[in-house]
């Protein structure tokens, strides 16, 4: 039995998580635990997967907390050497999970754990990036830094070996020991959603954590699954998008790189909102919940 306890956030994606759930209960070797904690979908349907997957221990909540919530309401359950914080729109090949954590049984320098993530096109999906700093806030600028500057953190340079080392692993696949976790004082509920996993990962290299991409494995991620369902969900999480970006300069920039960072994501949103909200309900519907975020919290 593998010594692992897989964490899976669920709110309201039934069909894919169904996929997810059999697609661990076919690994070559069974797992310790699977906890699927479940942020409150209220929708009727939980009853009958209890049912089917007798075997998944449930987290029922109360209220919908977000990510980081769910995923530290599961990992309190958990009892073993490792753990694994999956999404539900994943599905893991049988043959993953026992190679992979005898591998990083060996090398205990690994600390957060991800690996290539694909879609059902068999696209790669670059589950990684480097940390936002002042110079970078904005995704553009990012992206010309990993490329011209930073080459090493490029995703030709990232998938050309078998192991890199990008700055940050993205939360829908985090596989790391119970020991370590508990030194990251588990994820931080600061953020509903998005920017947690940025925000492990960079609280890992803080303590001279080691995160890694394993291409040598990989899953199938079907990405915006739970985020994706409906018009107002599509609003809610790419404002929240926005609204963590701030959060994340909040907690981790300082002084006038702060205030600069804030001034930079606040701007470029608002001029490009502004223009696109005469053409798309969405956008709209974005730009009025950012106005709300940005005119009630003080940066």
């Amino acid at each position: 039995m593998l010594d692992l306890t897989v964490v899976i956030v669920n709110y309201r994606c039934w069909d894919m998580l169904s996929r997810c759930l059999k697609s661990l209960n076919q690994q070559t070797v069974p797992i310790k635990k699977v906890i699927v904690s479940d942020n409150f979908s209220n929708d009727g349907r939980i009853s009958d997967f209890k049912e089917q997957f007798a075997w998944v221990d449930w987290v029922e909540e109360k209220i919908n907390g977000g990510f980081s919530y769910g995923c530290n309401a599961g990992a309190r359950l958990a009892d073993s050497k490792w753990l694994l914080f999956l999404n539900p729109d994943t599905e893991i090949p049988s043959d993953c999970l026992e190679g992979l954590l005898t591998y990083c049984d060996k090398n205990p320098n690994y600390n957060l754990i991800s690996i290539k993530q694909i879609n059902s096109n068999g696209e790669n999906c670059f589950p990684y990036g480097i940390f936002p700093n002042t110079l970078n806030v904005l995704g553009p600028l990012r992206s010309l830094e990993r490329n011209i500057i930073r080459r090493t953190q490029s995703k030709k340079a990232m998938n050309s070996n078998s192991v890199g080392s990008p700055d940050w692993i993205s939360g829908a696949f985090v596989l790391i020991r119970q020991s370590d976790f508990k030194k990251l004082t588990s994820w931080d509920e600061f953020f509903w959603m998005y920017y947690e996993d940025i925000d492990l990962s960079k609280r890992a290299s803080e303590l001279g954590m080691k995160r890694v991409l394993l291409n040598d494995w990989h899953c199938v991620h079907n990405h915006g699954g739970a985020s994706r369902k409906t018009i107002d969900i599509t609003i809610l999480t790419k404002a929240e998008v926005i609204i963590s970006s701030h959060k994340y300069i909040q907690k981790h920039f300082k002084g006038i790189s702060r205030l600069l960072a804030h001034t930079l994501v606040f701007g470029s949103t608002f001029i490009e909102l502004s223009i696109l909200s005469v053409f798309s309900k969405i956008k709209r519907g974005i730009l009025k919940k950012l106005l709300s975020y940005w005119f009630r919290v003080k940066a």
